[in-house]
């Protein structure tokens, strides 16, 4: 790094915190180091900040410096480091413009998880949140059903919980941020990491008539009526018991439902039903779709006999039969190797040495190949010829399997097969 003798506004005091509705700044590079790192990033020191640096479960917030495009924020004990994939010069007034629509969303969530997290640790439900995630489409809280031997709400009573956030929201409750200064061991809550010392901020975030207060770094909205709504999505079972509970506030909510309503029309042209027939009309093609695999299934066993049948027949005027069919897969294959099986046609003990080539798959995209002879001999001795005039890999003792890349060729092989003598 190159300093000036600017310092730096620690982390806690940093302007994004003070004024988290401010998109933009006009500050001073204190710092830029001379090379890039590793991933090709400068690190850069502002003496103040409108770009959150990552902490409190709040992802980091990007933006630019000048003209130059800001990756990343992290912090570093108190002070706060920007990555971008160009030198800042030092020394110089920067004009600091943070992506508003990223933080934004940050902000909704990181403060609808608060307000969440609030009512369900209130009567009457007791329930504490152990942890939260931001994700990038949902949230979720994790609640500590493990060692603590909590209850987990009930279908019904998240329903009231969702329903009495959303009044919330509307009420509007003011979110308040009171600081004290870091002692680094009097009054420094658990929840603070152990690298953040030497003094600093520490900061409560309090929702008024709601929630007492929270220590908490991130960027909070002024009043309940900015998370818009509140929708709770599903729960899935965690580490040592817990229950993760997935949500979603603000503007994800109508994304959300613009992508349902996307794929509801989509599922109306398909099934040419309305949405509330969806579920029955899936139903009902899911139970068509049993019953013709079933058929399907049967159909593919008595023509696989029919073909075995074929080949049976022309194993009495040649040692080796190939068949190929483009419309085939393996399942079929093993339906025929297994008919093959049956009647014996390659055992160790038939009157002749023999060989079958079984082939499937569409000719520019290959597929299985199944070689089943009298003898390990037989077996390798066909593979020789099929491997020499076809792009493929495979192997095998009793029974040769392998995998084509495609089927050029496969018209050539077969004659040669055809005059081949086992």
């Amino acid at each position: 790094m190159t300093p000036v003798t600017i310092t730096q506004i620690p982390v806690g005091e940093i302007h994004c915190q003070r004024e988290p509705y401010s998109r933009e700044l006009k500050t001073s590079c204190i710092a830029c180091s001379e090379k890039p790192d590793k991933k090709g990033f400068y690190h850069v020191k502002l003496h103040d900040t409108v770009l959150f640096p990552e902490g409190g479960g709040q992802p980091y917030d990007t933006g630019f410096i000048d003209d130059i495009q800001v990756y990343n924020v992290q912090r570093k004990k108190l002070e706060h480091i920007h990555y971008t994939k160009q030198p800042v010069p030092v020394g110089q007034q920067v004009f600091v413009k943070l992506d508003w629509e990223r933080r934004f969303d940050h902000m909704q969530q990181h403060s609808g998880q608060h307000l969440l997290s609030a009512v369900l640790e209130q009567e009457p439900y007791f329930i504490e949140t152990g942890s939260w995630n931001l994700g990038a489409t949902k949230s979720y809280i994790e609640l500590e059903s493990g060692e603590k031997k909590q209850r987990m709400p009930t279908a019904e009573e998240l329903k009231q919980v969702q329903k009495h956030i959303n009044q919330l929201i509307l009420d509007a409750a003011p979110f308040l941020v009171h600081t004290e200064t870091n002692n680094d061991s009097t009054n420094k809550p658990d929840s603070l990491p152990e690298d953040y010392v030497g003094g600093g901020t520490i900061r409560h975030i309090e929702i008024k008539g709601i929630d007492r207060g929270n220590a908490c770094c991130g960027t909070h909205i002024k009043h309940t009526g900015h998370l818009q709504s509140l929708k709770l999505l599903h729960s899935e079972k965690a580490r040592g018991g817990n229950t993760r509970l997935f949500f979603i506030f603000g503007q994800r909510v109508t994304d959300t439902l613009d992508a349902s309503l996307i794929v509801s029309k989509q599922l109306n042209t398909l099934l040419s039903v309305p949405q509330e027939s969806f579920v029955e009309n899936v139903t009902k093609l899911q139970q068509a779709r049993t019953t013709n695999q079933k058929t399907a299934k049967r159909l593919m066993g008595e023509l696989a006999i029919y073909i075995t049948n074929d080949i049976a027949t022309q194993l009495k005027g040649k040692s080796v039969v190939s068949l190929y069919r483009e419309d085939a897969d393996m399942e079929f294959l093993q339906l025929i190797s297994f008919a093959i099986r049956d009647q014996k046609l390659v055992d160790n003990n038939a009157e002749m040495n023999r060989a079958v080539v079984l082939a499937a798959g569409e000719k520019h995209v290959g597929g299985p190949v199944i070689i089943l002879a009298s003898s390990d001999a037989i077996i390798q001795q066909v593979a020789k010829t099929v491997m020499a005039g076809l792009d493929i890999k495979g192997g095998g003792k009793g029974r040769w399997q392998g995998k084509a890349k495609n089927w050029k060729g496969i018209d050539e092989v077969q004659k040669q097969l055809d005059q081949l003598t086992v």
